[in-house]
């Protein structure tokens, strides 16, 4: 051992500072009990930031506790849990940083149905709302934009098939309002306000609701199908059906105008709209803006049954109308299948599909007559969009792993705005 000369003070060791952690619960801050412990609900998301980067190994604490990851990485750990027992269970998460630093907090994980909690919507009236759910209660709240809330219960086993029936003081003759709830996503059709109705009128419209957002700009690349939907006054309505492609780490993306559906590497050069992405100030959305940074609109992308589906609702900032969009991911394909759902005319539906055939059973009234014929796109066409053709009546069909899209063909009056959204089985 080499002593320092005499009078010579050693350098101390850098100080490494103290690893931080900091915890947010359903998106508030959260505090520790007085045993150091924190309590979450069944399906509420947890968020926590680090400090530096870090390692996390978490481990459930007995039995019926599981967790579901949301978005991990290096400097922050999102997930929401899962409690089957019927008593409190836990969860130890330990965050490792360099030189030795580590953390260790602790959850609480109450008993109760993982699908309650709160959900954003996007409707088909072009409105994007608020869905609290109680499946234990069988209870619910629907709050718009402008505060508006309405409440209401459920009950298991209604139609279509193993959906909850919606009642709700808005509904009168016929209730075609029902939901299906899918992990951390929920479809149906609501009784919500008519767009530009005065003095405002309620309707069933189909829905989807999620909190299974992707929170991380560069997980949003990939190219959708999209099948959108306008309403400019109380009784017009227009339909567009595009390829949109998101790139360069979730900054960029570039829709297909043209009226002909093109896959977007075929689109035509002067028919490529190209907008720039950022983060919007609610979680989950995003923006869009042009060249000059005016804003072109707000969306979503959301993990449902492992496809990311584009979710877009509310005023259009070009015609102010109001416009719900969906988007799955593009396909090579198009598989046939079964689904249960539910339309803009107020219908519940059952779809079948067997190539070449789309058929739509709806009721309490025929949605769309048919069957219709699937037609093959050609090569510069989407592979996962099929034409469905019914005498002079044109819609389009496109699908995810669990959602049914039929939409109506844009410009014609007997047809443009429709949408059918179902569950596949």
């Amino acid at each position: 051992m080499v002593l320092p000369p005499i009078g010579v003070v050693p350098t101390p060791p850098p100080t490494v500072a103290e690893l931080k952690l900091t915890v947010e619960i359903a998106g508030s801050a959260a505090t520790p009990d007085g045993a150091g412990k924190y309590t979450v609900l069944p399906g509420q998301q947890v968020v926590v930031k680090a400090s530096d980067s870090a390692a996390w190994l978490g481990s459930a604490q007995g039995t019926g506790v599981t967790r579901t990851d949301v978005d991990t990485t290096a400097t922050q750990w999102i997930s929401r849990f899962a409690n089957s027992g019927a008593t409190d269970g836990s969860f130890k998460l330990v965050a490792s940083a360099s030189s030795d630093r580590s953390k260790e907090l602790n959850f609480v994980v109450q008993p109760g149905d993982y699908r309650n909690g709160d959900y954003m919507v996007f409707a088909a009236n072009g409105s994007r709302q608020t869905f609290s759910v109680d499946f234990d209660k069988a209870t619910y709240s629907m709050t718009d934009a402008a505060g508006d809330k309405t409440s209401g219960t459920l009950t298991a086993g209604g139609a279509p098939a193993n959906a909850w029936t919606i009642a709700n003081s808005r509904i009168t003759g016929t209730n075609t309002s029902s939901l299906k709830p899918l992990q951390d996503s929920i479809v149906g059709a609501f009784p919500f306000a008519a767009a530009f109705s005065s003095p405002v009128t309620y309707a069933a419209a189909p829905f989807v609701a999620t909190r299974a957002f992707v929170l991380n700009q560069a997980k949003l690349d990939g190219t959708y199908d999209r099948a959108r939907i306008e309403i400019t006054s109380s009784t017009d309505r227009e339909s567009a059906i595009a390829q949109i492609q998101i790139s360069g780490g979730g900054a960029v993306m570039k829709q297909c105008t043209d009226l002909v559906i093109y896959r977007i590497e075929s689109c035509p050069a002067g028919s490529v709209s190209t907008s720039s992405i950022e983060a919007d100030g609610t979680t989950g959305l995003w923006l869009m803006k042009d060249a000059a940074g005016a804003l072109l609109g707000r969306f979503g992308i959301a993990n449902i049954d492992g496809d990311k589906i584009y979710l877009s609702a509310g005023t259009s900032p070009a015609t102010s109308g109001q416009v719900l969009a969906i988007g799955v991911p593009a396909a090579t394909g198009y598989a046939d299948f079964n689904a249960s759902g539910w339309s803009t005319k107020g219908t519940i539906d059952l779809a079948t599909v067997a190539s070449p055939s789309y058929t739509l059973s709806s009721a309490p009234m025929t949605a769309v007559a048919g069957p219709l014929a699937l037609g093959t796109p050609g090569p510069s066409n989407p592979q996962g969009i099929r034409s469905a053709i019914t005498g002079s009546d044109t819609y389009f069909a496109m699908r995810s792993r669990s959602l049914d899209l039929l939409i109506g063909a844009r410009s014609q009056s007997a047809t443009r705005g429709f949408l059918h959204l179902g569950v596949i089985q």
